[in-house]
């Protein structure tokens, strides 16, 4: 067998480390990624360190290296955004007509996940999101709807990260988040109340598409209006809006 000679250029032994760990099925270290491509240790290691400084690689605490944040950023291009938003748009504007309230739409970006659109309330007082910024997925019904749908190795990467208490509210204890996820993934929502923002509340399905989770969808607005009787009829609306989209986007039926 043939096999490919290591690659000489700084930048071409960057992109060739990147190439190794987005084939890899989860992170690997400093000496397997030497192995593969014939580098030595030291070379090997100048590298990942830039990567992870620049947030295209993360590490793990046993010094294994996995795709961070900039690198799928780019996997999920502005383009991933823009169908997503397009075709969101019929069953979002559905969900504004029927609840009155801010409706918002999510892409997951690497460990986190960014608002891409929202439609906003028309009533006085209202909530509105900032498009763009990036956000923990364990703090928020629109984070953690992506959570608890992502892959065992994916969702127990972001785990592992530090749990950033974001209010009061936050749920940051393993234990207790790990539980909620499993009830997310039995009833295909997520609710939360002052998690990520005081005085926000919101109820959020995961969308999906033919690979897995991509984002979700949000029904959100000021606390005092999201009572146990408003979350309960927001439920099963912004489940079948989320489902539908992921059936567009090549999401199998009940996947």
């Amino acid at each position: 067998m043939n096999r490919k000679a290591p690659p000489t250029g700084a930048i071409d032994r960057a992109l060739a480390v990147l190439d190794i760990l987005a084939e890899a099925a989860e992170p690997i270290g400093v000496t397997e990624i030497a192995r593969r491509l014939g580098l030595p240790k030291s070379v090997v290691h100048y590298h990942v360190s830039a990567l992870v400084r620049n947030r295209y690689l993360e590490v793990t605490e046993d010094r294994r290296y996995g795709l961070g944040y900039a690198a799928l950023r780019l996997a999920r291009g502005s383009h991933n955004h823009t169908e997503l938003r397009a075709r969101a748009q019929g069953m979002m504007r559905s969900l504004h007509q029927e609840t009155r309230e801010t409706i918002t739409l999510s892409a997951l970006v690497g460990p986190e996940r960014i608002y891409v659109d929202q439609l906003v309330s028309p009533h006085e007082i209202k909530m509105s999101v900032e498009l763009g910024r990036p956000f923990p997925l364990h703090a928020g019904a629109s984070g953690k709807v992506m959570l608890a749908f992502l892959t065992e190795s994916a969702r127990q990467s972001v785990l592992q990260r530090r749990l950033e208490r974001l209010t009061r509210h936050t749920v940051t204890d393993l234990a207790a988040l790990e539980a909620e996820l499993a009830q997310i993934r039995e009833s295909g929502t997520a609710a939360s109340r002052s998690e990520r923002q005081e005085g926000a509340a919101s109820v959020a399905a995961a969308i999906l598409d033919g690979h897995g989770v991509i984002g979700s969808m949000s029904v959100c607005g000021p606390e005092y209006r999201f009572d146990d009787a408003a979350v309960a009829r927001y439920r099963p609306l912004v489940r079948v809006a989320a489902e539908r989209l992921s059936r567009e986007l090549g999401a199998e039926a009940g996947g």
